[in-house]
C-alpha cells in the first residue's frame, strides 16, 4: 500500500500556513500597527483571561468565542480516557517532553531556525530565563489541555490552543514581513515558517511520540489508551489549524506521520544545537541533585534512540549530544525506568508502591515548577485534583 505521509503530500503541506489566523494578524496590523500585535503577543503569553480585558480588541475577542464547542467527531469517552491516563502519568510524560520529543522537534532545521529567530529560546550565556517562556508555555498547553474539563466549552485547552494558534501567526508575520528586520524568511526555499507540516509533526511528538516512550520507560499502555490519547491532540489539531488530511485515524498512523515527517526535516544545524543546550541546561536546573548534572545529555540520548534507529539517524549525535555512557548514566536511568515500570505495573493494587513511585517520579516535575515560578511572574498553573495526583506541593 502507497505511503499515505509520503515526501511529496508532506512537501505539499509545508508551504501551506493558517489564513484564518494569518488573516486576523494581518487585519490588525492594517488597522492598528505592529505596536498593537505586539501588545496583543504579550498579552497571549502572560495567561491573561483575553475575554475580560478591556484592552483587547472586539475582533480578537469574536475569535476566542467562535467555535468555543468541539467538533462533532470528538468522543467524550476517548478524552475521559486520555485524561485519565495523563492524571496517572503526568510526571513521566513531562518528562518526554523534555527529553524526548522537544529534542526530536528541534532536529528540524526550518523548525529551529524558526525558534531561534524569534529569540525565545535561546540561551544567554548562563541566563536561562529566556528558555523559561517558550518551555513554560508549551508544559501549560499541555496541561491545560490534559486535564479534567480542558475540552470544556471555553475551557483552559481550548483557549490556550486558540492563543497558540494567533502566537504562530504573529511569528509568521514577524519573519515574513519586508518592513521589519527579521523579515527575510524565504518562503520558496524554506517553505512556510511553522507550516502545516510542522504543526503536524509538533502534535505528533506530543501525542504518539510521548505515548510510546512510555513503552520504553516500561510503562504499558493499551491500544485503546493510545488510541485516546491521540484523539485528543487531533481536537488540539482543530483548534490550532491543522488541516483534517493530517490528521491520522489511530495511533499507529500517527506514529508513522510524527516519524516521517522527522525522517523529512532532520538536518544538523547551529540553531539546533543550541536549543539542545538549552534543554539540557534547563534539566540541569530541574533535577535535584547537582551529582545528576551530565544525565540529561544521557536521558536525550537514551530516550531518542528508538526513533533514530527507526530513521537510521543518530539524532542525538545530530544535536552534538554524544555523552559516554557511564556506569553512574546507565545506573541512574535503570532505576528511573524501574521505578516507572514497577508504578505502571503495581501502582493500582499497591498502596506503597504508588505512594514511593510517585514521589520519586514527582521530583522532576517538581523541580520543573520551582523553576518556572522562580523570579517569574507569570502564572502557572496546574488544577488541585493533579497536583494531588502527583504529590505536588
Amino acid at each position: 500500500m502507497e505511503n499515505k505521509w509520503n515526501p511529496a503530500f508532506l512537501q505539499e503541506q509545508s508551504l501551506k500556513a493558517d489564513p484564518l489566523a494569518d488573516m486576523l494578524i494581518a487585519e490588525i496590523t492594517q488597522a492598528h500597527g505592529l505596536e498593537e500585535v505586539r501588545k496583543l503577543f504579550s498579552q497571549m503569553a502572560d495567561n491573561r483571561d483575553l475575554l475580560k480585558s478591556t484592552e483587547v480588541l472586539a475582533k480578537v475577542k469574536e475569535y476566542f468565542k467562535k467555535d468555543a464547542g468541539l467538533p462533532e467527531w470528538a468522543d467524550d469517552k476517548k478524552i475521559k480516557i486520555a485524561q485519565d491516563l495523563f492524571a496517572l502519568y503526568g510526571p513521566e510524560i513531562a518528562f518526554l517532553l523534555n527529553f524526548r520529543s522537544l529534542p526530536l522537534c528541534y532536529t528540524s532545521k526550518n523548525g529551529a531556525k524558526v525558534l531561534y529567530s524569534t529569540g525565545r529560546l535561546k540561551e544567554d550565556g548562563h541566563n536561562v530565563s529566556k528558555i523559561t517562556r517558550r518551555l513554560m508555555e508549551t508544559s501549560q498547553m499541555v496541561i491545560n489541555v490534559m486535564s479534567p474539563g480542558g475540552f470544556d466549552p471555553n475551557g483552559r485547552g481550548i483557549v490556550t490552543v486558540k492563543k497558540v494558534r494567533l502566537m504562530h501567526a504573529a511569528i509568521r508575520y514577524y519573519l515574513k514581513e519586508p518592513s521589519i528586520p527579521t523579515g527575510d524568511w524565504d518562503v520558496s526555499e524554506l517553505g512556510e515558517p511553522i507550516n502545516q507540516e510542522e504543526m503536524a509533526g509538533t502534535l505528533m511528538a506530543f501525542g504518539p511520540l510521548v505515548i510510546n516512550g512510555l513503552d520504553c520507560l516500561g510503562i504499558k499502555t493499551t491500544e485503546e489508551e493510545k488510541d485516546a490519547y491521540l484523539h485528543c491532540w487531533k481536537i488540539v489539531g482543530y483548534y490550532i489549524g491543522l488541516d483534517e488530511s493530517l490528521f491520522p485515524k489511530n495511533h499507529e498512523e500517527g506514529w508513522q506521520l510524527g516519524v516521517a515527517i522527522i525522517k523529512r526535516n532532520y538536518s544538523e544545524s547551529e540553531e539546533a544545537k543550541v536549543l539542545a543546550r538549552s534543554i539540557i541546561g534547563f534539566g540541569q536546573h530541574i533535577i535535584p541533585y547537582k551529582f545528576l548534572d551530565d544525565m540529561p545529555e544521557y536521558f536525550i540520548q537514551r530516550f531518542t534512540r528508538d526513533v533514530s534507529e527507526l530513521a537510521g539517524v543518530d539524532f542525538a549525535k545530530l544535536l552534538d549530544i554524544n555523552p559516554k555512557a557511564t556506569f553512574k548514566k546507565k545506573a541512574v536511568t535503570w532505576m528511573l525506568e524501574k521505578s516507572f515500570y514497577t508504578a505502571s505495573t503495581y501502582q493500582k493494587k499497591s498502596w506503597l508502591v504508588a505512594k514511593v513511585s510517585k514521589w520519586l517520579n514527582g521530583k522532576l516535575l517538581q523541580g520543573t515548577i520551582y523553576f518556572y515560578l522562580k523570579n517569574n511572574k507569570t502564572e502557572f498553573y496546574i488544577p488541585p485534583s493533579l497536583k494531588d495526583n502527583w504529590k505536588l506541593n
